[in-house]
């Protein structure tokens, strides 16, 4: 086995921590919704935000660079699905402008690093078939 194995903690990427920090942001905010939205809005934007972290954590701990990129764009998927829940929200006046506003704010910048973060793994997945060959 290779002796200069490094195991990675997602815990460390600042994209997870950011995502870690909007979902408990999150977990807070939906208490305030109606009690007819439990299982509707309520449910599918605790989903989505747990979703963002998730995502990140699965494919950090991935052995291939493929499989990470596959789950950092889940997170992508599901940061915009957060973005649109939100919305959806805010037109129902579940929440105030400046909590949307806040909270969009968040997760576009969670996106951009996301993508930046993406930009990073495909330049290492060129690498991937020269690293698992020391296996």
């Amino acid at each position: 086995m290779n002796e200069s194995l490094v195991v990675k903690d997602f815990k460390t990427l600042k994209v997870w921590q950011k995502a870690n920090s909007l979902e408990q942001e999150i977990g807070e905010l939906v208490k305030g919704f109606p009690s007819y939205e439990q299982y509707r809005l309520t449910d599918q934007l605790i989903r989505a935000s747990r979703s963002i972290g998730a995502n990140i954590a699965e494919g950090n701990t991935q052995l291939f660079v493929k499989r990470e990129l596959f789950h950092a764009n889940n997170a992508l998927g599901s940061a915009g699905e957060c973005r649109n829940h939100l919305l959806t929200a805010y037109q129902n006046g579940y929440i105030h402008r400046e909590q949307y506003d806040a909270l969009d704010k968040k997760l576009i910048e969670i996106i951009k690093m996301l993508f930046g973060y993406i930009k990073g793994l495909k330049s290492n997945s060129d690498n991937e078939s020269d690293a698992a060959a020391n296996w």
